[in-house]
């Protein structure tokens, strides 16, 4: 195996081709494929691939892992900007190979750090350089141009006893492990009077992961709450039509008036298509059952402030409180640099895509006197987004509105990122969706009840608000992202010298 591993790499078209192939396979470790154990085999492969190579080769061995995963991991993009964005076919699929192009730098910069500071030693390069360098350039991928974590390699790792290191190190950490051990595989392979090492080690992070899985970070502060998520599920092409919206708003009101014995009662984004001041005589109905059954209902909507004429995407509570969409999605939401940009307006027919920012001091909501971290769609995929509201939420809400995406793999890969969220945190996340995923998650990530894709139904079950902190929440991305710094300067330092 070894000979036929160095054969393969020493002819550099093939191993180029290998290791496009292995990205292309990678995002089936995700969901909805859920073969987590996958990733590892293909990161040995792309870290073989680079391993004695310049660094122009390094970079652009990282980059063709990239852009075969992404390519395929956003595939569902197409539906969102041709089948609904109206945009011309040939626009979608340039759009998708455009934004793999560019996250593909982040695996391409990650491969090219570890090759120019790390090379000299092949431990010290699989299993210290490369793995904090992946964390490093996955969290750079993160923030650049507001960002876009889709698919960090950790959260491939939801049900496996690695996502018990989320408390501690994040999703961020858990890619990090992964690259470790992918290292450790290798290492097995290349050098094989080392495995009696190499394969204990591997095998002494999924029995810790699995030890801190009996560790409760967290504690319930109330007794059970009922609580009921609904699905309309009216598809994309409907949900704003004029004819469409009686109906909607009736289905979630008789849904509501049925579910009285329910503490809370979460609504989906834009449940109410339309601004929250144009259907106030609704909307009072509403509280009035609310107050009436002493249930909290919590439902997606635009606001419109009157003084400024601006717009924003919001979850609006019948107890008074509200919050607004901080962190907006390019293009869906609003489009960047608009002015400067008209011809690519032509090409999109987004409703609602100019919308503002939230402020980003917002006072957490309250229900039944427990406080509510609220995030709205893609606001959940950035874990910095939730730790905002930690840990002083007792109770994670997230909507969202996956229409967009049709039966494609987007609503579940966006299910398992939320279920990774409620790991770091230690909390019940109520995940309510036009569509689907529709979910209630617990602390640890488990799914105690879950929705079909586009089937109509409401979906109920008890929670218990929660106090505590995790490690994660305390000190975030910043110990390993600070240690991935301290490491690459020293080693910049080190060589400088000599």
């Amino acid at each position: 195996m070894k000979k036929t591993l160095n054969g393969i790499i020493k002819n550099k078209h093939i191993a180029d081709v290998s290791v496009l192939f292995a990205g292309f396979i990678l995002p089936f470790a995700f969901a909805p494929y859920n073969l987590p154990y996958l990733a590892f085999p293909l990161i040995s492969l792309f870290l073989l691939s680079t391993l004695n190579q310049s660094n122009r080769r390094s970079f652009w061995r990282g980059w063709l892992f990239g852009f075969g995963q992404f390519v395929v991991a956003f595939s569902w993009i197409f539906h969102s900007v041709h089948t609904f964005g109206h945009a011309p076919a040939v626009v979608a699929v340039a759009m998708i190979i455009l934004l793999a192009a560019y996250c593909a730098l982040f695996p391409g910069l990650a491969a090219y750090l570890s090759q120019r500071f790390f090379n000299k030693n092949r431990f010290v390069f699989l299993l210290i350089g490369f793995p904090l360098m992946w964390a490093f350039t996955e969290w750079l991928r993160g923030y650049l141009f507001t960002g876009f974590p889709w698919l960090s390699v950790g959260t491939s790792q939801v049900d496996t006893s690695l996502a018990y290191f989320a408390p501690v190190f994040g999703a961020l950490g858990i890619s990090a492990i992964m690259f470790v051990v992918a290292g450790l595989i290798l290492l097995s392979v290349l050098e094989p009077y080392k495995a009696k090492y190499s394969v204990p080690a591997i095998a002494v992070f999924f029995i810790v992961g699995q030890l801190l899985s009996f560790v409760n970070w967290s504690q319930p502060v109330s007794d059970n709450l009922k609580v009921s998520l609904l699905q309309l599920s009216v598809t994309q092409d409907q949900k704003w039509r004029a004819e469409v919206r009686a109906p909607s708003l009736r289905w979630y009101y008789q849904q509501t008036k049925l579910l009285a014995d329910s503490d809370i009662v979460v609504w989906p984004e834009t449940a109410i298509p339309s601004f929250i001041s144009r259907v106030k005589p609704y909307w009072n109905k509403v509280k009035k059952l609310a107050k009436k059954t002493d249930t909290t209902v919590l439902a997606g909507v635009f606001m419109r402030n009157q003084e400024t004429g601006r717009y924003y995407n919001s979850v609006v509570s019948t107890e008074g409180d509200f919050y607004q969409k901080k962190h907006l999605v390019p293009l869906g939401e609003y489009m960047p640099f608009r002015s400067l940009f008209k011809v690519v307006r032509e090409y999109f027919r987004f409703p609602m895509s100019n919308i503002e920012n939230g402020a980003d001091d917002q006072p957490l909501m309250k229900v039944a006197g427990y406080a509510i971290g609220t995030s709205i769609c893609f606001e959940d995929v950035f874990d910095r987004s939730i730790r905002e509201s930690l840990p002083e939420a007792n109770i994670l809400v997230n909507v969202s509105n996956d229409a967009w995406f049709k039966r494609t793999a987007e609503p579940f890969q966006h299910h398992q990122i939320a279920r990774v969220r409620a790991l770091e945190s230690a909390r019940y996340l109520l995940r309510s969706t036009n569509t689907g995923v529709s979910a209630i998650i617990g602390p640890k990530g488990e799914e105690i009840v879950t929705s079909r894709l586009f089937e109509r139904t409401v979906i109920s079950g008890d929670i218990k608000a929660m106090s505590g902190t995790t490690p994660y929440v305390l000190w975030g991305n910043y110990p390993l992202i600070i240690l991935a710094l301290v490491v690459l300067f020293w080693r910049g330092y080190s060589l400088h010298r000599k």
